[in-house]
């Protein structure tokens, strides 16, 4: 069984990443460890055309792209003759994607017979991958409501907290959605399923036999097994999975560094189980996904949203209830309730 390790590191970090930040804590200590120069980086990016990429950098200070969450398929194999050619010429690689990725990536580097005691994977907790026809007609969506270009957009906007899922776009013409019943559309449909691609719904790596020598997630449910203030609720936790030497290796640098915000703590047991069922099974099908497809060929994007998430007037105003409520002291009472039901369950 992997080690499992809490981890949230300081606020102007975890302010720009997903959860708590470990991805560019470790880039970091990955450059430490092996020096500036020698090493590369190689992970999503959503660049300014809007579209998502593995890219490759070359110092831990330009990570900053590959900070926080893109629920968009990412193409990675043109990098892949690119690791190898970096690996070649005895340099460090920092590799981060979905397993199927690291998968890939690992059997291009055995075909060309290359060792792998230079490469570090970091792989993530995948809820299924979208595919871009439905990020591409969500985003002509939002340029047509708006009447300008969509210029800047954060799947999840962490300002506005970390279990809602809020998200940020910025227009050319300087406007900003946060965290409205418009910007929750794209994550309603690729947490309800239907955006993901249909080979996701038997994926052979969701368990925990990991590709990665490290695996990153949400650490949901913490608060259960740490003591945490709100405060650091609201900011976000990495969950942070080790199932190799290299993997173990790379984490005690993280523990030699001096803590002066935010924490990196082991924890015991298998409660994370209970809330990243991709740990554990793929993510289901739903039982409208082919009927949604079908549809797709033949509606508009607002029509397909009207059937299927209900968007319109109702929409809005249950999306602007539940926000209100978690802005007031409910919302921790409700998370008690939920945490506690959980608890019996496993009784």
């Amino acid at each position: 069984m992997p080690r499992v390790f809490a981890y949230q590191n300081v606020i102007s970090e975890v302010l720009k990443s997903s959860s708590g930040g470990a991805f560019i804590a470790l880039c970091k200590a990955f450059e430490q460890c092996h020096g500036k120069g020698n090493v590369v980086f190689v992970g999503a990016a959503l660049q300014d055309d809007m579209k998502v990429r593995h890219v490759a950098v070359q110092n831990a200070n330009q990570c900053d792209v590959f900070q926080g969450a893109k629920y968009v398929e990412s193409q990675c194999d043109d990098l892949f003759s690119r690791v190898l050619h970096e690996l070649v010429n005895k340099k460090w690689v920092l590799f981060s994607g979905t397993p199927c990725q690291i998968y890939r990536l690992r059997l291009f580097l055995l075909k060309n017979q290359m060792q792998m005691d230079q490469i570090i994977f970091i792989d993530l907790i995948c809820h299924g991958t979208p595919g871009e026809e439905i990020w591409n007609d969500y985003k002509s969506w939002l340029e047509e409501k708006s009447g300008s270009k969509l210029i800047k957009y954060f799947f999840r906007y962490k300002p506005e907290g970390w279990k809602a899922y809020p998200a940020y776009v910025q227009f050319a013409d300087g406007r900003q959605l946060i965290n409205t019943a418009e910007t929750s559309i794209y994550s309603k449909l690729h947490m309800m399923g239907y955006s993901i691609l249909r080979k996701c719904f038997q994926c052979p790596f969701s368990n925990e036999k990991r590709w990665g020598d490290l695996t990153l997630g949400d650490y949901w449910g913490v608060e259960t097994l740490i003591s945490l203030s709100n405060d650091q609720i609201k900011r976000g936790v990495s969950l942070i999975l080790s199932h190799t030497k290299k993997g173990e290796e790379l984490l005690d640098l993280l523990c030699q560094e001096e803590q002066t915000e935010g924490f990196f703590v082991e924890t015991y047991g298998r409660e994370y189980l209970k809330y990243q069922h991709n740990l554990v099974h793929p993510t289901i099908k739903p039982d409208l996904y082919e009927e949604f497809w079908k549809d797709y060929e033949k509606k508009s994007f607002e029509d397909m949203i009207r059937k299927y998430l209900g968007y319109g007037w109702k929409y809005k105003a249950i999306f602007l209830m539940k926000k209100l409520v978690r802005r007031t002291p409910l919302i921790i009472w409700y998370r008690n309730y939920k945490n506690q039901k959980m608890k019996k369950k496993d009784i």
